[in-house]
């Protein structure tokens, strides 16, 4: 599918027109999104990249929070939240920053 093609979806949900499909649109999205985390591996991210926690995080205060890949290891990867929080939030030299954070990649989706 095209980007022309998404955002033409994409308003026409926001305007309504597809109000009838929205439970079968979700689970339909929610089905092929687990298909691709099940087939994820760290070598598909990279340092840097964005990254959104998922329904899959038993912490759930972070679901729906961003962080930045700030480091890879063999099966899982290492962030930095970009809005640092809970026990994952430290103070250094008078600033709030995130402590880095060891995640599977099956509980992160790409930005």
């Amino acid at each position: 599918m095209t980007l022309m093609h998404t955002r033409t979806m994409e308003e026409a949900i926001l305007a309504g027109e597809l109000d009838e499909a929205l439970g079968s649109l979700k689970s339909a999205i929610e089905t092929r999104q687990a298909q691709i985390r099940s087939v994820a591996k760290p070598t598909d991210f990279g340092i840097g990249d964005k990254v959104v926690f998922n329904n899959s995080c038993g912490t759930r205060y972070l679901v729906g929070h961003t962080a930045t890949i700030t480091g890879m290891k063999r099966t899982k990867v290492v962030v930095k939240l970009d809005k640092p929080m809970g026990r994952f939030a430290r103070i250094v030299n008078g600033e709030q920053v995130s402590a880095d954070i060891t995640v599977p990649i099956s509980i992160i989706d790409a930005v």
